[in-house]
């Protein structure tokens, strides 16, 4: 376009903008949505598209493929858009349903599958749909009726009404995991270690009319809280099953999911919004663990990992192209919780016969993505005082990103890529807690335990760490042994006899003190009332400094008057420089 063709139409989308139709339930005409393709689209008219909430639902190229009213269509072609409208694959041939479940057969099977596996099923309905039609959730786990220390994970699938492979793809998950548990390994441990929730059908009254649009005319992934143009996080003005899905998940702890769509090939992460409309890519905090996460489904799944348009079968959601309202960058920002949308088929609406070929090349990915849940660290955290649950944030340091604990339970669920990490527990009414030198492997999460000390309501001790006498940083040769000293002052412990333990987080490995009757002794008290007591040892032997690399290094010291596991509650850091 030149110059003055661009001005001319920035100035007619400000015009015309908000004249465009209002999509309501009272007016809005499922016969009235054209699927159209836009050839020739250059960066500014992709940009200009943006610009005039067109709802685009792929990018191939310079080739758009969006859907619009007509009004919309008739703006777009006056504006210079070479506009083609694509035909509606169901209105050629009906067939195309044959095979695939009605809403009605969806709930019957679902309720059938539910009766015949009480010990591991519950089914509930999330609330109804416009239309009045349930939104069905089937809640798989060992102990369904229990709030477990475990992670949280959903598949959501047809959010778009005309993208139905996905609903078959969940309803073959429910059955395989039901029919295979107790005798496939994988499974077994997928059930027994993770409550699993999976909604097949989003919207069903847009599947029951065949189009990509709720009764309201709503696009679902485009209705959800947005962290650039709509930054609320509430339900109010939503469409009718966006606010069942985010009143499920305020009241759930999901640590991992995605949503199931058609019309592409790809594993689509984080971010799909991003201030900037000329972006070419958006990236979050965990940016490289979303490419990991995203790569541990694409790469199972021969066809899409060898997608010839996107690399590995995986895209960065702005990358690809932007929207607003997404449901993945909504569970992200808000939630806590790490989704990906993944796109199933190049076809939307595939013949029902290829829902088996569909399935034998999702199949692994699906329980492969699954099991991402049960890695990075994990634990509960708890009041120190009562033992009880904590409503508390979890954030790891330079990851400017935070996930929470489960109300029910205390427990959280950090996933992250294998690395040593330092994660901050914060909580209304608490002292904020940092524990360093975590350590992730590639497996199995690390689990840390927390107990967090109410603000101003602990009798506990508080240590004054000193090492080599001094309480700030330290220099020492590489031949020199640290010598520790730890002062606490009890409070109304007074009096009482405790059990201490001293622990010591190194770049050597974990090391633990008893006080009495292990390698420490009191200095000042002999007895096993630690009234100021004043505890300390020297030479250290097992922290022996010699062969430590020269270097920086943080010591965290952390006293522990229960038993003898760190929980880090009382603690003070030392830096310590080896030259």
């Amino acid at each position: 376009m030149t110059a003055l063709r661009q001005a001319l139409v920035f100035s007619v989308i400000l015009l015309l903008a908000p004249a465009l139709p209002a999509q309501s339930a009272a007016t809005f005409d499922f016969d009235d949505v054209r699927q159209v393709r836009i050839d020739n689209v250059d960066k500014l008219g992709l940009v200009l598209l943006y610009e005039m909430k067109v709802d685009i639902s792929n990018v191939r190229g310079t080739t758009v493929e969006a859907y619009v009213l007509s009004d919309e269509l008739t703006l777009l072609q006056s504006l210079g858009f070479q506009v083609s409208i694509l035909p509606d694959p169901l209105k050629q041939d009906p067939s195309l349903r044959a095979g695939y479940h009605s809403h009605a057969e969806l709930t019957s099977e679902l309720q059938s599958i539910a009766a015949a596996n009480p010990s591991i099923c519950r089914l509930y309905n999330t609330g109804d749909s416009h239309q009045g039609r349930e939104l069905w959730f089937m809640k798989i786990s060992d102990n369904v009726d229990v709030e477990e220390d475990e992670p949280e994970f959903k598949y959501i699938s047809t959010m778009h009404g005309d993208e139905p492979v996905g609903m078959e793809l969940c309803l073959n998950l429910i059955n395989l995991l039901v029919d295979d548990y107790g005798n496939d390994p994988q499974i077994t441990n997928l059930v027994n270690e993770v409550e699993i929730w999976i909604m097949p059908l989003m919207n069903p009254d847009g599947y029951t009319s065949g189009s990509r649009y709720n009764a309201q005319g709503r696009d679902l992934n485009r209705d959800f809280p947005d962290r650039v143009n709509d930054p609320n996080n509430t339900t109010t003005g939503r469409g009718t099953e966006t606010r069942h899905v985010m009143n499920w998940a305020f009241g759930k702890s999901s640590v991992l999911s995605a949503n199931f769509h058609g019309g592409a090939l790809v594993v689509n992460y984080p971010y799909d919004s991003d201030p900037n409309p000329w972006a070419n890519y958006s990236a979050t905090p965990d940016d490289d663990l979303f490419i990991q996460q995203s790569l541990a489904y694409s790469s199972l799944n021969g066809p899409m990992y060898n997608s010839s348009q996107f690399n590995n079968g995986i895209t960065n959601g702005v990358a690809w192209y932007l929207i607003y309202g997404g449901m993945q960058d909504w569970n992200y920002v808000w939630m806590g919780c790490n989704e990906v949308t993944i796109e199933l088929s190049n076809n939307k609406w595939p013949n029902y016969s290829q829902i088996a070929n569909l399935w034998n090349n999702n199949r692994d990915s699906m329980l492969a993505y699954m099991e991402l849940c049960l890695e990075g660290v994990r634990g509960v955290v708890t009041d120190s005082q009562t033992g009880l649950p904590v409503d508390a944030t979890v954030r790891v340091t330079g990851i400017n990103h935070d996930v929470f604990t489960d109300s029910d339970v205390g427990d959280y669920h950090r996933m992250l890529l294998p690395g040593t990490y330092s994660l901050q527990f914060s909580a209304d009414g608490y002292d904020t807690q940092t524990i360093s030198g975590i350590s992730v492997g590639s497996g199995a999460a690390t689990v840390v335990d927390v107990s967090l000390v109410p603000e101003g309501g602990s009798n506990d001790p508080t240590p004054d760490l000193k090492v080599n006498g001094s309480d700030g940083p330290i220099t020492i040769l590489s031949s020199t042994n640290l010598s520790v000293t730890v002062s606490l002052d009890p409070g109304n412990q007074s009096g009482q006899s405790k059990d201490w333990w001293l622990f010591a987080d190194t770049p050597m490995g974990m090391y633990s003190y008893r006080a009495a009757g292990g390698n420490w002794v009191p200095v000042s008290s002999p007895s096993r009332t630690y009234a100021g007591a004043l505890f300390n040892l020297s030479p250290m032997t097992a922290l022996n400094m010699s062969g430590l690399p020269v270097g920086t290094y943080d010591f965290t010291f952390a006293v522990d008057a229960l038993n003898n596991t760190y929980e880090g509650t009382y603690e003070d850091t030392a830096r310590v420089t080896v030259q």
